[in-house]
């Protein structure tokens, strides 16, 4: 099929496209559309009001030798490009879909005059009047002349209107404000991969402090450790970011000395901006981030408010054994598995017997401890008063610390639950630090529960603008979508996770819930059974549900008699225990272990109103009566 070449902007009914950049403009608002549903546009628009089949987008999108599942992978892109071509209110009508064949592009396509593009130069009036053939002659020499002139100036114009080679970018590079950065993972040059997690914890504290510069938006890639430039180089990093420059570098420990070189390019145009080195001793580390911070801020020409530039000039030290151990502990925090959780708590208490008066190794020992409960290591009971003592005395020594404060929510959320408490403080951390993906994740949690959906979806959207690699936020999504009733979506979101990590055990749960509430029992049952096999912690509840659902009740009480035998930890999945009781019609069951769940402050019981689990019992009136005990509103 011929293709159409394509101006570099575009009127489409309702919106304006840049071609350059990637921009949708409609009515004053900007959005950048992600690489592969501007791929999909851009075919599209390439042959207007024609059928570009699926196996023509395959080849454009995906190489011959990539393996990914196409077809879950180009229906979320033509769903991510539908949802930027709507209007608010509006489905999409630009898109038309030919079931199993293609889509076409349906809309008026209309190129939009560039404001730069020069006038033709006017014709000459000149009159000739001498005859002599001397002056004949320097006359059309004078033509000609003026005629290379003219010719040499229009290829400098076509040169610069096609920024060729990039020069009229680079000419105006410094003059495109930079609004948002992401800090891409320093490089370990200490030639010991043993240190590699000092370059990766230094990145990630780097990157907080650079967050809490109010008027930059810093995107998080720390989340995504395997995350290299990709081969589009610095221009597609920008793009599938969606920022405007890039800082990175590299680290050097050796004995007491640490080196840190940073550098910041602008991703757009390939510029480098600034580079630097810091050598000090390790003891010092925390000035060389306020440093790079200080510099990079100024570099972008950052508004700093009075009490960012004095954080970012206070003189901050800790020793070399307390820092070592905090990274080490903040390691092992993201490996979110119990072994590590435990092992991170020994880190963090290291941390603060060398450096007592060092608050972030008591707001690490805080989520340490919450999400030990979390993830059923710890009872909460014992868990979450230890995340609580840390967490205050984290905002005693820091009162400014926006992860102390989010640590803090957390206890409030899920174990006080003092709902405008918890908000409270998440509001705060936010207010101290707009850019943390954590906090916007862990407040989306608290919405959710609250039954404030639409709030909770848009909230860990912006999480995953923020960290946009995070596949922990991705699948994070996708359960506040369950939650939501919005099953479909859900099961695009997680088969999305699925595609980039098959072995990401929670997201196998979550998706296995939503075909379970859309009745589809057989691949709800498959999903569950994956992620059991990763877990290893044998048939849980989830499967239980499931068989109950699905009409297979002798499995479901086989599995659930299982679960109710006491344990020798006395943990139990009680909230979880309930919603299968609850499914097998055992209201008075159901309800007997939703209080042991109470009793035993279950984490899970806060998603009591929203779970899909407690549908059973909602008529009940001891299911309003638990709500208020909790203080649901």
């Amino acid at each position: 099929m011929s293709t159409r070449a394509l101006p570099e902007r575009l009127r489409l009914p309702g919106f304006e496209l840049d071609l350059r950049t990637g921009e949708l403009l409609n009515n004053g608002r900007r959005q950048t559309l992600q690489d592969q549903p501007f791929q999909v546009l851009k075919m599209l628009l390439e042959h207007p009001g024609e059928l570009v089949t699926r196996e023509e987008l395959q080849r454009r999108l995906w190489p011959a030798d990539t393996f990914v599942d196409f077809d879950h992978g180009l229906n979320k892109a033509v769903g991510k490009l539908r949802d930027a071509l709507s209007i608010p209110g509006q489905p999409c009508t630009l898109i038309e879909t030919l079931p199993r064949r293609g889509y076409r592009f349906v809309g008026q396509v209309e190129p939009v005059a560039r404001p730069d593009a020069a006038a033709p130069p006017a014709a000459s009036s000149a009159v000739e009047t001498a005859s002599s053939p001397t002056i004949l002659a320097r006359n059309r020499w004078g033509k000609r002349g003026l005629l290379l002139a003219g010719s040499f100036f229009v290829f400098l114009l076509m040169l610069f209107f096609f920024d060729v080679a990039g020069i009229r970018s680079r000419l105006f590079a410094r003059s495109q404000p930079i609004h948002s950065i992401a800090v891409l993972e320093l490089r370990n040059l200490s030639g010991n991969p043993d240190q590699d997690y000092f370059a990766q914890g230094f990145t990630d504290e780097l990157t907080t402090n650079l967050a809490r510069i109010s008027s930059l938006r810093v995107v998080s890639v720390t989340s995504a450790r395997q995350y290299r430039e990709p081969p589009g180089g610095l221009a597609q990093v920008a793009r599938e970011l969606n920022v405007d420059a890039v800082v990175e570098g590299s680290v050097v420990l050796s004995g007491s000395r640490v080196r840190i070189t940073a550098q910041l390019i602008d991703a757009r145009t390939d510029t480098h901006l600034w580079a630097q080195s810091y050598e000090r001793e390790s003891g010092d580390v925390l000035q060389i981030q306020d440093s790079i911070a200080r510099d990079v801020a100024a570099q972008v020409r950052a508004k700093l408010t009075p009490s960012e530039q004095q954080g970012f000039n206070g003189q901050r030290t800790v020793s070399p054994q307390a820092y070592d151990a905090y990274l080490r502990g903040r390691s092992e925090l993201g490996k979110q598995r119990g072994d590590a959780l435990l092992q991170g708590v020994q880190f963090f208490q290291q941390a603060i017997d060398s450096e007592p008066q060092y608050a972030p190794a008591y707001a690490g020992l805080a989520d340490s401890y919450s999400l030990l409960a979390n993830y059923s290591v710890l009872p909460p009971r014992e868990a979450f008063p230890r995340a609580a003592a840390a967490a205050a005395r984290a905002l005693e020594l820091d009162p400014n610390s926006p992860e102390s404060h989010t640590a803090l929510a957390f206890v409030k959320h899920h174990y006080d639950w003092d709902w405008s408490g918890a908000e409270a403080e998440y509001r705060r951390a936010l207010a101290l630090n707009p850019s943390s993906a954590v906090t916007r994740l862990r407040y989306s949690e608290l919405l959710s529960n609250l039954g404030r959906n639409d709030e909770a979806v848009r909230e860990i959207r912006q999480a995953h603008d923020l960290a946009p690699l995070s596949l922990v936020i991705s699948s994070n999504i996708g359960r506040m979508l369950y939650y939501a009733r919005r099953y479909d979506d859900a099961i695009a979101e997680l088969q999305e996770v699925l595609t980039l990590d098959p072995s990401r055990a929670y997201a196998l749960i979550h998706l296995a819930s939503a075909y379970e509430e859309k009745g589809n029992c057989a691949s709800a049952i498959e999903e569950m059974k994956k992620a059991i096999a990763l877990i290893g912690r044998g048939e849980g509840p989830g499967l239980a549900h499931i068989y109950a659902k699905c009409g297979n009740l002798a499995e479901a009480r086989r599995v659930l008699a299982g679960l109710e035998q006491p344990s020798d930890d006395g943990m139990q999945d009680w909230f979880f225990i309930a919603g299968v009781e609850a499914r097998l019609d055992h209201a008075d069951r159901a309800f007997e272990w939703l209080d042991k769940a109470y009793q035993n402050r279950d984490f899970f019981l806060t998603y009591v109103k929203v779970h899909p689990y407690m549908d059973p019992l909602r008529s009940d009136p001891r299911f309003d009566a638990m709500l208020k005990k909790i203080g649901i509103p």
